[in-house]
C-alpha cells in the first residue's frame, strides 16, 4: 500500500513539474509580449484571459504549448490597429474609444475573431427607450402602453422637461420650463398611486385640460388620447 501511495504522488508531482515547465517555457510569470500584425504590446496574462470564454483567455491559459518568436514576442497574425481598445476592455471592463471613431465596423470584426463578446455588446446600436429618463415611470407596462397610444417619434424620444424633486415645486419654475413647448405627457406619483396627464395644448401659465392615461392598479383598461401629440416633451412632478 505504501508502495501504490507513494506511485501515485510521483505521478502527481511529474505532472505538476511538467506544467511548470510549460509555463517557464512561455513567459507566463509576469508579462506576454505581443506581436499583433506589427504593433508591438506589452500586457500580462492576468489581462489576457479575464474573459475566459474568449480566443485570448484559450490561448494564453497554459493549456496549450505556445512557442514565442525569436524576439520573444507571441506573434498574431491580424491587423493590430485596433488592438489596444480591446486590450483596455479587457483591462477596465468598459469599452472607451474616441470621440467621433468612425473604425466601429473594423473593431467589431477583431472582436469577433477574439471572441469577446463583452465588446460586441457594447458596438450594438442603442436603442432609445421611451420615457427612459423618468424616475416615476420605470413600469415597462407602463411605458410600452403610452408608447402605444402615442405616434412613432420616428427615432426621437420624448425629451424631460420639468422634475419637482430636481427642479422644485414652484409653480413659477414649472411654466418657466414648460409654457409653449406644444403637447405634454405629465406624470405624479402620490403614494403608491401613479397618474398622468396627456394634453396637445401648450401650457399657457394655466392649467389645461387633461385626459388621465395612467393608473398604478388599471394601467390596461385605460383609453388612448383620440388625437395624438406632434410634440415630444414631458414634465414630471
Amino acid at each position: 500500500m505504501l508502495q501504490r501511495e507513494a506511485t501515485r504522488l510521483r505521478q502527481e508531482q511529474e505532472t505538476i513539474d511538467s506544467m511548470s515547465k510549460k509555463l517557464e517555457h512561455v513567459h507566463f510569470s509576469s508579462t506576454v509580449k505581443l506581436n499583433v500584425g506589427g504593433h508591438h504590446l506589452t500586457t500580462s496574462v492576468q489581462t489576457l484571459t479575464k474573459d475566459p470564454n474568449s480566443m485570448l483567455a484559450a490561448m494564453f491559459s497554459g493549456k496549450f504549448e505556445m512557442k514565442p518568436s525569436e524576439d520573444g514576442t507571441f506573434f498574431i497574425d491580424r491587423d493590430g490597429t485596433h488592438f489596444r481598445f480591446i486590450l483596455n476592455y479587457l483591462r477596465n471592463g468598459e469599452l472607451i474609444l474616441p470621440e467621433g471613431a468612425t473604425f466601429h465596423k473594423e473593431l467589431e470584426a477583431e472582436a469577433k475573431f477574439y471572441q469577446i463578446q463583452g465588446i460586441l455588446d457594447e458596438l450594438k446600436p442603442k436603442t432609445p427607450k421611451h420615457f427612459e429618463e423618468s424616475v416615476i415611470l420605470t413600469n415597462e407596462e407602463h411605458r410600452s402602453a403610452l408608447k402605444g397610444w402615442l405616434p412613432s417619434q420616428g427615432g426621437n424620444i420624448w425629451r424631460l422637461l420639468f422634475r419637482a424633486s430636481r427642479d422644485g415645486f414652484a409653480a413659477a419654475t414649472f411654466h418657466s420650463k414648460c409654457d409653449g413647448k406644444g403637447p405634454t405627457v405629465t406624470i405624479v406619483k402620490s403614494g403608491n398611486n401613479i397618474f398622468g396627464g396627456f394634453t396637445e395644448q401648450s401650457w399657457k401659465g394655466k392649467f389645461p385640460d387633461f385626459k388621465v392615461l395612467i393608473n398604478k392598479h388599471y394601467p390596461l383598461h385605460l383609453s388612448p388620447p383620440q388625437r395624438n401629440p406632434t410634440l415630444h416633451p414631458i414634465s414630471e412632478t
